[in-house]
């Protein structure tokens, strides 16, 4: 107990620095939180005179980085609400469907360009086409654009690309593990992903008044508690038939939006929000072996090159499609740019398959190098909107008038 204490003590003294330093500097905390889990996990440098693995990886800070996870996204829902999802269902729909097909297209390409085999490839493409939700929500709520118009369809984007990776990891899974692709598994995993999404969404809708009545409790304590414990059952549920926690969390949000208690409960949960969120890019940190870089350094910087080139276009044409213009739509594409959880997953599922050996330690950095990078673009969003995009639409306005004329 004294041990576990002890490392979580000396954990959040490096996570309460990474925090005022950011503040100080007025940039986000998640590079420089994930850096710090770097050079002070169980990964860190070391030798005779030297020794930096300050903080040892635990099942504590495990399950602190979990909530993390869980209470980003429950916060992300509550600033929306269900009826909100289901009114823009189809347009989500279209933006999400367009922002995934175009990344995993790219994807496939860069495998290929890189292995020339299908293993790897299909590998590849997972690994670089689904965004990372942890990030992008603290990227929204860092940025104060959580009540943004285009937030929706993020929102949309990262609930669409769960019913992917549940096809995807399901056809992948059997491809590579079995031997074959498996392609009816995927698509009822697929469908059990979206009835759950949509039926939770659908009824939420008309629990409100229920739920509404369920919480008018006048105490802080039982009212926090109860809330509490329907996140974890509602991630426990989505656990349970495949659907990641996180967007279990986050439709457990939107369905408490419905209530007029979402403003209560925003309140409340803002400060686990931000503490048990950065514990978690700390652990996501601490994670990555830095040691096994090199012989994937330059297949991670041209993946990230693609990334980050690829994801502004197909975020911006899912974003243009939806009716979203200008800022708008650079605003999305420069969000959703950070990869994370899933590419780990996937990386590890061809490792267990024996493919390709490199994958992993290209897969960490690939994600190390996006997690830097993505905050920088999100906040300036506005910069690359007046230099790339907005000369673009003042010529084709004149073209038209051109035209019209």
């Amino acid at each position: 107990m004294a041990d576990s204490i002890t490392n979580l003590t000396v954990a959040f003294a490096i996570i309460s620095a990474a925090v005022l330093l950011a503040r100080k500097f007025r940039f986000s905390a998640i590079p420089l939180l994930v850096l710090l889990g770097i050079l002070c996990g169980p990964h860190a440098p070391h030798g005779t005179w030297l020794d930096l693995r300050l903080v040892q990886s635990t099942e504590s800070t495990a399950l602190l980085g979990r909530l993390g996870v869980l209470l980003l996204l429950f916060y992300l829902g509550l600033e929306f609400s269900a009826s909100r999802v289901v009114q823009g269902g189809a347009t989500l729909a279209k933006g999400g469907s367009i922002y995934v097909g175009l990344n995993f297209l790219r994807g496939i390409a860069l495998g290929w360009l890189f292995f020339h085999s299908w293993p790897e490839t299909l590998v590849m493409a997972g690994i670089t086409t689904v965004s990372s939700s942890a990030i992008v929500t603290k990227l929204l709520v860092d940025l104060k654009r959580t009540a943004n118009p285009e937030t929706e369809l993020i929102l949309g984007i990262l609930v669409f690309e769960d019913a992917f990776i549940a096809v995807y990891l399901s056809i992948l899974s059997g491809y590579l593990l079995a031997g074959q692709t498996s392609l009816l598994t995927g698509l009822l995993a697929g469908l059990i992903t979206v009835a759950f999404i949509s039926g939770l969404l659908l009824l939420g809708r008309r629990m409100g008044p229920y739920l509404d009545r369920w919480l008018n409790m006048r105490s802080g304590e039982p009212f926090i508690v109860v809330s509490f414990t329907l996140l974890l059952v509602m991630a426990c549920l989505a656990e349970r038939i495949h659907v990641t926690e996180a967007v279990g969390a986050l439709l457990i949000g939107l369905v408490l939006a419905e209530t007029s208690h979402a403003k209560r409960l925003i309140q409340m949960v803002a400060p686990m929000r931000d503490l048990f969120g950065a514990v978690f890019f700390f652990t996501f940190g601490m994670g990555i072996d830095y040691r096994t870089f090199g012989p994937a350094a330059w297949l991670a910087l041209l993946a990230v090159v693609a990334t980050v080139a690829g994801n502004l276009l197909s975020g911006f044409i899912g974003a243009w499609v939806c009716g979203y213009r200008g800022r708008a739509a650079v605003n999305v594409a420069c969000t959703i740019m950070a990869r994370g959880e899933f590419a780990v997953i996937v990386a590890g599922l061809a490792a267990a398959a024996g493919v390709a050996g490199i994958l992993q330690p290209l897969a960490a950095l690939y994600i190390l190098l996006l997690a830097l990078i993505s905050p920088v673009l999100a906040k300036r969003s506005r910069w690359i909107y007046e230099t790339l995009v907005r000369p673009w639409e003042t010529r084709r306005e004149r073209e038209r008038q051109t035209v019209g004329g």
